[in-house]
């Protein structure tokens, strides 16, 4: 499965962005769609990547005083160019799975976006479409999955991909170390998912201190996960 190729797991139907759009449609469009990466393009060129995260970061700036003084501040203070992840971190249509588990994991990412010769925004391959390829073997993605927008899986489903991860990695079949690399990734997006629940808790109700200290102490736990990693993980 490892030497299968990211075309036959990957979003073609991915959902982006336009460099030139604001700030506030990014975030209409991670309100809308079930998405955690936003390739930003220029016409059909990738310039770019906005995660869920990097749109945690505007919650500091957002003031007390109601919607529409936060949107206008946002509008004015920040530009997609300036907050997107660039350059980024890309897979081609040839790629092996495992090329893309381990570019992945080297760089503490989520969604590598699959690019032409050219540069040109083909696709997305996500932990989601790794974990389910380990998971159900290749060739079993239907033609009307593609447009789905990376629906998040089923509780079930990803059990059953952290459980055969787990088994690979236990019984020495994980050769190519795509099992270590997906229980690493989903241990982190736990870590994430707990930082965002409580920034969303922490913007809507009330900003009071104890919130505060729980996202530090998120912050914390994130930061001393991914320095454990780069220590242990051979780059």
């Amino acid at each position: 499965m490892q030497n299968e190729h990211v075309r036959h797991i990957m979003t073609a139907a991915v959902l982006s962005i336009d460099v030139g759009e604001s700030i506030i449609e990014a975030m209409r469009l991670f309100a809308g769609y079930p998405v955690h990466h936003l390739p930003v393009v220029e016409g059909a060129v990738l310039r770019g990547i906005l995660s869920t995260a990097d749109m945690l970061k505007l919650e500091y700036f957002l003031p007390m005083s109601g919607a529409q003084a936060s949107a206008a501040l946002l509008n004015e203070r920040f530009k997609i160019d300036k907050l997107m992840r660039s350059p980024v971190f890309t897979a081609a249509l040839d790629d092996t799975i495992a090329d893309a588990a381990s570019r992945m994991v080297a760089h503490a990412v989520h969604a590598l976006p699959v690019v032409d010769e050219s540069n040109r925004l083909l696709g997305i391959v996500t932990t989601t479409d790794i974990m389910q390829a380990l998971l159900h073997g290749i060739g079993l993605k239907r033609a009307s999955e593609q447009h789905d927008g990376n629906p998040k899986p089923t509780e079930l489903v990803m059990r059953r991909a952290i459980e055969a991860a787990n088994s690979a990695t236990i019984h020495g079949t994980d050769s190519e170390g795509i099992g270590a690399s997906m229980l690493y990734l989903n241990e982190r997006n736990v870590l994430l998912e707990a930082l965002r629940v409580d920034v969303a808790r922490y913007v809507h109700g009330g900003q009071d201190e104890r919130l505060h200290s729980h996202l530090v102490k998120d912050l914390e736990k994130l930061d001393q996960r991914t320095h454990e990693a780069e220590l242990s993980i051979p780059l």
